[in-house]
């Protein structure tokens, strides 16, 4: 696996925990109404996640 593959990888994964984030919403799952505090970190996790993997993507075909 190369650098950019993993970097491509992890990107894919948070925008996927993203998503799942706010399906939590459609379900119904938890108190609040709207985005609530996990959820709130769930997202800052998924956008840290996503920046590293943007990091990664310059590196090109060298192996992770």
């Amino acid at each position: 696996m190369t650098k950019r593959q993993l970097g491509l990888t992890l990107m894919v994964l948070s925008l996927l925990a993203a998503l799942g984030s706010f399906a939590n919403d459609l379900l119904g799952a938890g108190d609040f109404q709207g985005v609530g505090p996990t959820q709130r970190l769930a997202l800052l996790a998924a956008g840290a996640v996503f920046l590293v993997g943007v990091s990664l993507l310059p590196l090109g075909d060298k192996p992770a």
